[in-house]
């Protein structure tokens, strides 16, 4: 096992070389006087700058003042900045089009410039002395338009602002996720993209032990899709990174948001009670000094049911079994997020976060079981019990991170640097209990469990980022990674004769530990304003042991490997872009795939993880299209993946015996399938119809292949498959809007794929599905105050079906199973924000500036 202490001790001399790296150099940068800035030598083919000096009534200047720059289009900020100890401001990585320039500061009103242009023989706006007044007046009208749009589809990713999506009010991450085009998510949490569960989920660019159903979606910005990552990002992933973009408020002075919210849903015609939620955001700035704060809590009941029909043959045995399931979970999530940011002077920043998240959940599950010999076509009882269960769940989830941000007098010279640590302690107790109707000399069996979770992350990273020639730059970067998932899990058996006692044979202490050290390097750089290169390539050493304590075996690993990326741009016109790029991926096996322990808390069903599992490699190449015309875009891409060792969930049918009988179950495990491809086309369409209404209209085909040495038959292996999705907003009069989305995914295989926690079913095949949501919202107060009204589910396939089956020489099986969720999911959620700006400016004329203000 990796040392802890090695690792600590290696991330604190990284994280002190960093920091007086940066000091050092800042201070040692330091002149008297500054050399007079050539403004035009901080611009670039795309962005511009602008440049000017703030003062207040009596033509003292305002030192901190924080400054936004916004498009005019959507009032998204696009850059922003801070005053100096002169009031001088200079704020670069402008890009070019129609902006306005936006100030807050202690004790003033905020001020809002007239609209200026940046472009290409423009590239520099020299602003007038600006004034502020405490009681001063507004020149030129802006509309500020505080939505943006809930889709945001470019080259590189695709970015769902959940902000502006009504049907995400009081929901989760996992929620959100349904409504993010190529992304898919099913009755037991699997996500997939394109087809694929292999993703990664980061949480603001780092890995995280959350689970998706645990981030609060009133704690999210955004959600990024990021297929072809380029080197700076981790390889993690086959399918491509999921990135959870957290709030982070930025505005001057105090202000925040509270929230409340309560719901309910239906399952087989019955109400589910239970679903609350409340939310308190709130954040702080003056001069150098942000702090912000959010709080959430959350409680919720979740209710699911499904059978299984299964016929299998061991030789000239054949045994038909058939299970009826009902599950009801009720929790309570308590998430707590704080930090502050220190803009210690124009080129130095320092940033901490804390968070710190508490889930509690009890349930109980019953199970029906019977299971039949088949003997001349007839069935011979062979088993019949009913098996309940109980289980009480409680997690403890720690994050802290500092990030320090150091620019240059060289423009676009930047050093940055990230301290990440993560803890994760989990506790879990489970009772079942196995009433037999038949055999009916059998006697009851009681089974207990304990389980202990003790995960830890922790990574250190360091960028630096430097211009070459007139439009080129080089990044580097060098990041250190720890992980350690650890497992105790203790089994109890007993029976109406025979005593509660710990199964030794059965009890599993399972820790994996991992270590990378990762370098990588990109190269990037614009030819005649049209053409846009980057190429990169990162290196990592992957060092990994499984250690199975309770059976004394321990597994080492050690990774060599290279990652290159390679991404080109052309820019037709303005309207119309191409791009090609190409990376290659790994996924390396979690600790449910790795654990060679066999769980037969389910008789019927073993599951096991496998020692012996390789990674799996993926190369993948796209061509994308972009169009940007007014108020449409369209973007097509065609991928191609080749996948290498494919990490696939598999299952088969097994025989032993059990209390002297011959026994027949299924073991799931996961195996390297030997290779796969995988290629589709995506489209993404945006259209303003008309002034209150507008479409996202999004889909996908695609094809998979699978080949294996298990001789997979093509039902199983092959597969054309396509999803579809349509979100409508409607700006209605009187501060109304509503939302309509749906989507539809067509059946698809299971097979290649690697499930979620150690759950799941083998190769096969599972149902289409299709779904209607529906929001309505209502501003008041002059848009402080939002009531909405969320139903997901309106209409909805709320079952799936899966069809799974192995042939062999002797033995074989045929199974059907039916999951089921609750259905037409209704909430209501009531928002009021603190300190809310006033959404529309009037004309009235300033002394200097040649801006407005708002009026106090």
């Amino acid at each position: 096992m990796i040392n802890l202490r090695k690792c600590f001790h290696r991330l604190s001399i990284f994280a002190l070389a960093v920091l007086l790296f940066g000091l050092t150099f800042n201070l040692s940068a330091q002149k008297p006087k500054s050399a007079p800035m050539d403004l035009n030598s901080m611009t670039t083919s795309t962005t511009g700058v602008i440049a000017g000096n703030l003062v207040d009534e009596n033509g003292k200047p305002l030192a901190y003042a924080s400054l936004y720059v916004l498009k005019e289009k959507d009032s998204t900020t696009v850059s922003y900045g801070l005053t100096d100890d002169a009031g001088n401001f200079v704020i670069a990585n402008i890009p070019f089009g129609h902006s306005f320039l936006k100030i807050d500061y202690m004790g003033y009103s905020t001020f809002y410039s007239s609209v200026f242009v940046l472009s290409l023989n423009n590239p520099v706006y020299k602003m007038q002395q600006i004034k502020l007044d405490q009681k001063a007046t507004m020149l030129g009208t802006v509309e500020i338009k505080a939505e943006r749009e809930m889709l945001q589809s470019n080259l590189d990713k695709k970015v769902f602002n959940v902000s502006a999506s009504i049907n995400a009010e009081g929901e989760t991450a996992l929620e959100v996720l349904e409504d993010i085009p190529s992304v898919s998510v099913d009755l037991d949490g699997n996500v997939t993209l394109r087809g694929s569960e292999n993703v990664t989920i980061l949480v603001d660019g780092r890995p995280t032990n959350l689970t998706l159903d645990q981030i609060p979606a009133n704690q999210i910005e955004s959600i990024e899709v990021v297929t072809n990552p380029s080197a700076r990002l981790e390889p993690d992933g086959m399918a491509g990174i999921l990135n959870v973009v957290l709030k982070k408020k930025r505005e001057s002075g105090f202000n925040g948001m509270v929230s409340a919210r309560g719901g309910m849903g239906f399952f087989r015609n019955k109400p589910v009670l239970g679903n609350y939620g409340g939310n308190v955001s709130l954040n702080y700035n003056y001069g150098k000094i942000n702090v912000f704060l959010n709080y959430d809590l959350r409680g919720y009941n979740h209710v699911n049911g499904g059978t299984t029909s299964r016929d299998s043959w061991f030789g000239n045995d054949t045994m038909r079994l058939f299970q009826d399931n009902t599950g009801l979970f009720s929790g309570i999530n308590h998430s707590v997020r704080t930090g502050l940011d220190w803009f210690i002077n124009k080129k130095n920043t320092l940033s901490f976060t804390l968070s710190y998240n508490y889930n509690k959940n009890e349930g109980g599950s019953n199970l029906q079981v019977t299971d039949d010999s088949i003997r001349n076509g007839e069935a011979i009882p062979y088993q019949r019990y009913q098996q309940i269960s109980s289980d009480q769940r409680k997690r403890h989830n720690f994050d802290a991170s500092i990030n320090y941000k150091k620019t240059f007098e060289t423009k676009g010279m930047e050093l940055t640097s990230d301290l990440y640590f993560n803890r994760n302690l989990a506790a879990a107790f489970d009772t079942t209990t196995q009433d037999y109707d038949y055999p009916v000399y059998q006697y009851d069996i009681f089974q207990k469990t304990t389980t202990d979770d003790n995960n830890l992350t922790a990574t250190g990273q360091v960028d630096f980022v430097t211009p070459v020639g007139k439009s080129g730059r080089i990044e580097t970067g060098y990041k250190i990674s720890y992980r350690s998932i650890g497992e105790d899990y203790r089994y109890f058996e007993g029976s109406e004769i025979v005593p509660f006692a710990q199964d030794l044979s059965q009890s599993n202490h399972f820790v994996y530990s991992e270590m990378i050290n990762a370098l990588y390097f990109i190269y990037s750089n614009s030819f005649w304003d049209k053409l846009k290169l980057q190429v990169g390539l990162r290196g990592e050493m992957a060092n990994t042991t499984s250690d199975l304590k309770s059976a004394g075996e321990v597994h080492k690993k050690d990774y060599y490997n290279l990652f290159p990326t390679a991404h080109l741009r052309y820019d037709i016109t303005k309207e119309h872009s191409l791009q090609l790029s190409y990376s290659r991926r790994v996924s390396r096996p979690s600790i449910w795939q790795l654990n060679p322990f066999v769980n037969v808390s389910d008789k019927q069903n073993y599951r096991c993880g496998n020692p012996d599992l390789m990674p799996e490699f993926v190369n993948s190449v796209e061509l994308g299209y972009l169009m940007t015309i007014k108020k449409s875009s369209l973007n097509f891409t065609a991928f191609y993946r080749h996948r290498d060792d494919i990490i696939s969930r598999y299952t088969e049918i097994l025989q032993d015996t059990l209390d002297g009988e011959p026994h027949t179950y299924t073991l799931t495990t996961y195996r390297n399938l030997k290779k796969g491809q995988n290629f589709g086309l995506e489209m993404v369409y945006g259209q303003q119809l008309w002034k209150f209404w507008k479409i996202s209209l999004s889909g996908s085909v695609y094809r998979e292949i699978i080949d294996s040495e298990e001789h997979l038959d093509d039902y199983l292996a092959r597969d054309w498959t396509w999803n579809v999705r349509l979100n409508q907003t409607f700006t209605l009069p009187k501060d109304w809007v509503l939302q309509l989305n749906c989507r539809y995914r067509a059946p698809s295989l299971t097979t290649g794929s690697m499930g979620w926690g150690s759950g799941g079913v083998g190769q096969g095949k599972r149902s289409g599905n299709y779904s209607i949501d529906f929001g309505l919202k209502k501003s008041f107060l002059k848009k402080s105050l939002v009531v909405a009204l969320n139903v997901r589910n309106l209409i909805s396939s709320y079952k799936t079906k899966i069809i799974t089956y192995n042939y062999g020489q002797n033995s074989g099986y045929d199974a059907v199973s039916i999951r089921e969720r609750t259905r037409f999911n209704i909430s209501l959620s009531v928002s009021y924000k603190i300190n809310n700006y006033k959404i529309r400016k009037e004309k009235m004329p300033t002394d200097d500036g040649g801006g407005y203000m708002d009026e106090d």
